[in-house]
């Protein structure tokens, strides 16, 4: 089902992790909204990369985010969070661009410099920007991009 002229509902289900695991990812009713608005949201990413961007983890139930190993209060188990990749550079230049263009988001992570996380409020975005990155064997989030 497309919902933007970019964007599949497909690109926000699916998951490796849901098939191998024999979880169903679907989304529930009351939550589409919350996917349409996302969705939106990323035609202006990508407008503002000017290049495509490849959903690598989008809407999750709370099952499969609790496997992946998410917190429970995740935007993904709400429909108002993806994880993305772009040939536009890396998540660092990526989330740079994106901040130096403006974007509205809620919260902004180049994740472990391999992917970038980008959330959306429905209400108020709050245009937090973080760093996560491995120490200890642990993730650890600084307040800035480095």
């Amino acid at each position: 089902m497309k919902l933007t002229e970019h964007f599949t509902l497909e690109e926000f289900t699916h998951s490796d992790i849901a098939n191998r695991l024999k979880i169903d990812n679907s989304i529930p009713a009351e939550l589409m909204p919350n996917i349409h608005l996302t969705a939106i949201k990323l035609e202006l990413v990508r407008k503002a990369l000017g290049q495509p961007i490849i959903i690598t983890s989008g809407y999750r139930c709370p099952l499969l985010n609790a496997r992946v190993g998410g917190v429970s209060t995740s935007a993904h188990t709400k429909g108002l969070a993806v994880d993305f990749h772009s040939a536009y550079g890396t998540p660092k230049e990526i989330c740079q661009r994106l901040i130096d263009t403006g974007m509205q988001f809620d919260k902004l992570i180049q994740e472990h410099n391999q992917w970038v996380h980008i959330g959306f409020s429905p209400s108020h975005n709050r245009q937090i920007v973080l760093t996560a990155f491995k120490q200890g064997g642990k993730t650890v989030y600084c307040n800035e991009l480095i």
